[in-house]
């Protein structure tokens, strides 16, 4: 499976959650470069963040953060092991929160800050990208407000979970219920005119809480897939499309990733409110505490 040096003191149950994240976060099965050649290692564990790191060659740098993971796991292990690194070449972060917290528990934002900053100086990345799924996806768009940030991708993420601003969305009531403060109210708040988002979430009506909520600025490109709902990344790949999808958003090429998105996987571009950014509109930026 995936290399991890026993210099780090990786527990068994941590060595089987990045296991099982592989298997069913990437395209393993019939991908071009064997596994045990990633080697991610266990960064930081402590202060309610965990955090993995792969070093590569290239000058790209890519934020990926954990979903909601499984009920039986103490913290969602890293996603998108393969697509992330492009078989090795990228660096990447991989960063969970074991709180399930959507950004929300005590010093959260400011460790997470601490430790992204701690790894771009060793990496000094000409571009960086942030993304992932479903809380991940939510804790991408919110990542520019962090650190700078070229592009978002973002698969199937939640707006918001705050009662107020999704209150007809149930979902994930658990994780939800203990959250007792709102540090990141919405991830509307968060988008900035300079980094590009490409965000894909699935037309099945569970998802129109907080799909049909998105703002839709100019620089910010929303794909509806058909015959899918929060499963987005697991459809992609099914397809067969999902490395190309995420080779291309961190490569910033838009106008291929619409033609792969339209041909491959009979998604709609949703047209730009041609508004932009409107009142309300405007981030919010994310200020250090204390």
């Amino acid at each position: 499976m995936i290399q991890l040096s026993s210099d780090w003191r990786v527990s068994r149950a941590l060595r089987l959650d990045i296991a099982l994240a592989w298997l069913h976060s990437d395209e393993m099965r019939g991908g071009r470069v064997a596994s045990d050649q990633l080697d991610i290692r266990l960064r930081h564990d402590s202060g309610g963040l965990r955090t993995w790191a792969h070093r590569g060659s290239s000058d790209r740098l890519v934020l990926c953060f954990s979903g909601i993971g499984r009920a039986d796991q103490d913290c969602p292990p890293p996603e998108f092991a393969r697509s992330a690194t492009a078989n090795g070449a990228h660096n990447v972060l991989f960063l969970s929160d074991p709180q399930r917290s959507w950004l929300n528990a005590p010093d959260l934002l400011d460790r997470m800050r601490d430790e992204i900053d701690s790894f771009r100086q060793l990496c000094t990345p000409r571009r960086v990208v942030a993304m992932g799924h479903s809380m991940g996806g939510f804790s991408a768009l919110v990542a520019p407000s962090l650190t700078a940030v070229d592009q978002v991708l973002a698969f199937a993420p939640q707006l918001s979970v705050h009662p107020e601003v999704v209150p007809d969305d149930h979902r994930w009531a658990n994780w939800r219920a203990g959250i007792d403060r709102f540090a990141i109210r919405s991830a509307a708040d968060h988008l900035n005119r300079e980094t590009a988002y490409c965000v894909i979430h699935g037309r099945h009506g569970r998802e129109a809480p907080q799909r049909d909520r998105f703002p839709r600025p100019p620089n910010l490109r929303h794909y509806v897939m058909p015959r899918t709902n929060h499963n987005v990344p697991q459809r992609l790949k099914a397809l067969g499309c999902l490395p190309a999808v995420t080779s291309l958003a961190i490569e910033g090429r838009a106008r291929k990733l619409l033609m792969l998105m339209k041909s491959q996987a009979n998604a709609t571009l949703l047209a730009p409110d041609r508004a932009g950014f409107g009142a309300g509109m405007e981030p919010i930026a994310i200020r250090r505490v204390g």
